[in-house]
């Protein structure tokens, strides 16, 4: 726990026998959870209810219950695998009926709750909700087996964050779109392409959504909703039918949007890799400004003694 992998470096890590004798810092009640960064409560169905940031001590759970499984009908106009039509939007129903819950883990790393449920009819979510020793990230690792046929899946987060627009990550930066619906262009956006993060903020505070695959969303008010599944029948008669695993997670953060939701979006999106071996090396390349982002790094194919690195400003400040 505690550590944090530089880029572009090699750490040796070795195991050791014996028992971790830390205690847990996570305080369970029924209901309701103490972790070192918020205090939270479960709704009967799984999702949750309640989530105060200890470090500001305000709620963002604005209503509907966090991690919110929401589906509609989807029967696009045209282009039946791939569109995904206004009028699904007014559609969409709380969904997911809880089967099992658990613990799974209580210890000084993280707190993980095991939840299954069964959403649009016959489609099966299983997921680990894990609550961080040393971070506020809230992670939902997914499996979903889906059945789902002209039916669109989403996890919607209904916040008490106040912001006229939200920024998505795009390539080589971010763009903000607004969350009101106040005339064709702003109704246009009702669903919007991401890529490892979507963040709504005011200046003293703020929640990001992030993700490792999942690159629909939409976004009003203070709702942020993660699309899952789509259940197209054209051209493949079949679908999307089959077992896929994702994660995605929520991170509220103190201030507004800065370089550190970014990169907390890279780290989700790439885990470090495990190879066996002793090899140590330091990182070889850095910046010195936190929103300077070496995103690419390959051989020069004219020279032998040469590399060639790709970086952009990932904040939207003048370095």
């Amino acid at each position: 726990a505690g550590l944090r992998q530089q880029p572009f470096s090699f750490t040796p890590l070795s195991l050791c026998a014996g028992a971790d004798e830390a205690s847990s810092l996570f305080h369970a009640c029924g209901n309701r959870l103490e972790t070192p960064f918020a205090l939270v409560r479960f709704s009967p169905g799984g999702a949750i209810s309640s989530f105060v940031d200890r470090r500001t001590g305000r709620e963002l759970c604005a209503g509907l219950p966090l991690n919110t499984f929401l589906s509609a009908e989807d029967v696009p106009a045209a282009w039946d695998g791939w569109d995904v039509d206004a009028d699904c939007m007014e559609k969409l129903r709380p969904d997911g009926v809880l089967q099992s819950r658990m613990v799974a883990a209580d210890g000084p790393v993280e707190y993980r709750v095991r939840c299954t449920w069964t959403v649009c009819g016959g489609s099966v979510v299983r997921q680990d909700i894990i609550f961080h020793a040393d971070s506020p990230l809230v992670e939902f690792d997914t499996e979903l087996e889906w059945h789902g046929k002209h039916r669109l899946l989403k996890a919607a987060f209904d916040t008490t964050v106040q912001a006229p627009a939200a920024r998505q990550e795009i390539q080589f930066g971010c763009i903000q779109r607004p969350v009101t619906r106040n005339d064709s262009r702003e109704q246009a956006m009702f669903e919007v392409c991401n890529h490892r993060y979507t963040d709504l903020s005011e200046p003293s505070r703020g929640i990001s959504i992030l993700n490792d695959c999942k690159y629909g969303i939409s976004t009003e008010g203070g709702t942020l909703a993660l699309t899952l599944a789509k259940g197209g029948t054209r051209p493949d008669p079949r679908g999307d039918a089959g077992t896929y695993t994702f994660r995605y997670g929520i991170l509220p953060h103190a201030g507004g949007f800065s370089a550190a939701v970014a990169r907390a979006g890279m780290r989700f999106d790439r885990s470090p890799l495990s190879l066996p071996g002793t090899l140590a090396l330091p990182a070889f390349l850095w910046t010195d400004r936190p929103n300077i982002v070496v995103e690419t790094v390959k051989p020069c194919e004219d020279s032998d003694h040469a590399v060639i690195a790709r970086l952009y400003e990932c904040e939207g400040t003048r370095t």
